[in-house]
């Protein structure tokens, strides 16, 4: 087993967790999962294996709303931490609905209600993996990596050189950030932004 330690990768759902684990595993961290989205059952609530995540070492795994997730023993890991501001991020997450359902309220109401949930889940969700002091921490906003890519790629990288992650390859994991305005993107950025992958090594 690698003597490194897990990277987990957390948020609130549609912050940046995807394009953070595009730049590790551009950077040549194995990571869970497959790109763009590097969601399976091993990090998603109704499939999450805490067993398996306890074996983690030397891997970067994305967990949406850590919370709701059975965790229980936990890795040695650091976290990346990914925050958005709250009624953007509401705005995406009520988007990413409406592609699953033919109607959506995206009223005012429903978009500050939905924020007011964003900033109530923060602090039990970074409390549920130890980014409330427990574990190494790095704090980034989605704000941050869109508009200052190479100095959001520069702290990810000291981050985790840090803890033991030497050698990245630190203008692969810039380049996966493409500069653009932090609001809410009218279409799917997944499928309008993303070309194919880039080298990296294997996911798991």
């Amino acid at each position: 087993m690698s003597s490194l330690p897990a990277i987990v990768v957390a948020g609130q759902g549609r912050c940046g967790t995807s394009l953070m684990m595009q730049m590790l595993y551009a950077g040549g961290i194995p990571c869970v999962g497959h790109w763009p989205d590097f969601e399976t059952g091993a990090s998603s609530f109704g499939g999450f294996d805490p067993t398996a995540f306890a074996a983690l070492r030397g891997k970067a795994i994305k967990l949406i709303t850590p919370a709701e997730l059975p965790i229980g023993q936990m890795p040695k890991h650091v976290v990346i931490w990914l925050d958005r501001d709250p009624e953007e991020q509401a705005r995406s997450q009520l988007k990413m609905v409406a592609t699953f359902m033919r109607s959506v309220d995206m009223s005012r109401k429903s978009i500050r209600a939905m924020a007011a949930g964003n900033r109530r889940g923060r602090l039990p969700n970074m409390a549920a993996i130890g980014a409330n002091g427990r574990h190494p921490t790095l704090l980034l906003s989605f704000e941050r990596l869109l508009t200052q890519p190479t100095d959001a790629a520069i702290a990810v990288d000291a981050f985790l050189h840090e803890h033991g992650y030497v050698g990245l390859n630190f203008e692969a994991m810039r380049r996966q950030i493409r500069p653009r305005s932090p609001y809410c993107y009218p279409g799917m950025m997944e499928v309008d932004l993303l070309s194919a992958p880039p080298p990296g090594r294997p996911a798991i």
